[in-house]
């Protein structure tokens, strides 16, 4: 019979094996490890947070954590960029959800909204620089959509009364995203192993945090 301290105990070892493994892909920028071994490698410490998650019985947590694992792969298949965005999407939708239940149960945390008057103006900015980019990549509709959803989430997990590990993950994530988007539409550098470190602690507050509050 397995006592609930060491059920705890497996749980805990299941998140600290995929935080690990999700930061460490960050050698692959060095490594450039082929496909499938590149894409297996990239997806699998969220796919382990996601099995964390479940194991913590936080289902759209882990929906959200499973989709995004699906969107890294995709985004490494030829031809299959949009699908890999739509993943991504629909996992912010599902984090999105995670908060808006905590809204629910809780509240809105009053203090808030300068903290979300900033970010949207952030948002709006950001797409008006990086519109001239995503209008010659093809990519305006999706790039747009994708990005008011994923500043739903962020404003969604900030008008929360979440753990403010799970509120800097949200933001974290944006920002990773962000550096996406810089090195795509605007042509600028990012430095090395930026979106991969930010992306991937992003991952590893939400999962830990929104996986263990009451």
């Amino acid at each position: 019979m397995t006592l609930p301290s060491e059920r705890a105990n497996n749980t805990t070892m299941l998140f600290v094996a995929g935080a690990i493994l999700a930061l460490s892909h960050l050698a692959n920028d060095w490594i450039e490890l082929p496909q499938p071994w590149g894409p297996a490698w990239k997806c699998s410490g969220v796919v382990v947070l996601g099995l964390y998650a479940l194991s913590q019985r936080a289902a759209f947590l882990a929906g959200g954590l499973l989709l995004s694992a699906a969107g890294d792969v995709l985004l490494e298949l030829g031809g299959l960029f949009v699908y890999g965005v739509a993943a991504f999407g629909l996992a912010h939708l599902f984090y999105a959800a995670v908060f808006a239940g905590v809204i629910r149960r809780d509240g809105l945390d009053e203090n808030a909204w300068p903290v979300v008057a900033l970010v949207l103006v952030l948002s709006i900015a950001l797409g008006l620089w990086f519109a001239p980019g995503q209008a010659e990549t093809g990519l305006a509709i999706p790039a747009t959509v994708y990005q008011i959803i994923i500043s739903i989430m962020v404003v969604t997990a900030i008008l929360s009364k979440a753990p403010l590990l799970a509120k800097l993950g949200a933001a974290i994530f944006m920002l990773s995203d962000t550096l996406i988007a810089i090195s795509m539409f605007a042509g600028q550098p990012v430095p090395i192993g930026s979106v991969w470190l930010t992306y991937a602690a992003a991952q590893t507050m939400l999962a830990w945090s929104l996986s263990r509050r009451p």
